[in-house]
């Protein structure tokens, strides 16, 4: 992983794993202990379905750079089938709550996302990459 895409990304979890104590009081507030466990199982849903994509790309685009668009719809079609099955599979639980679930999943994905966009903003990627052969 190049270096100011592990930096984005650590960011962005790091951002994320610091809005997660929040979640985890508002869920208790809000529906007591079950709604603490939805609220951090919601967080960590949200950080995970990102920063898969981030790294799967981010290994396509040292084999190939013609992989990274392949690999980014793969990923993505992949994450909302295993999303689906697994929500269908939850839908009768009682081991959580499911509004702070998802409220927390919700939460969660504009942490992850404001903060990454915060960190490339930030982060001196250049434009332009000269090979050593001093071609571009």
């Amino acid at each position: 992983m190049q270096r100011h895409d592990a930096k984005i990304l650590r960011g962005a979890v790091l951002a994320t794993a610091l809005a997660v104590p929040l979640a985890v009081l508002l869920g208790w507030l809000g529906a007591g202990t079950k709604g603490a466990v939805g609220a951090a199982l919601g967080m960590a849903l949200a950080a995970a379905f990102f920063s898969v994509t981030v790294v799967v790309v981010d290994a396509a685009a040292r084999v190939s750079n013609q992989l990274i668009l392949p690999a980014a719809l793969g990923t993505y079609l992949l994450k909302l089938v295993l999303l689906m099955v697994g929500l269908f599979l939850l839908a009768d639980t009682t081991a959580f709550n499911r509004t702070a679930f998802g409220l927390a999943v919700v939460g969660g994905t504009f942490v992850y996302l404001i903060a990454e966009l915060r960190m490339a903003s930030r982060a001196r990627i250049p434009l332009v990459v000269i090979g050593d052969d001093g071609s571009s």
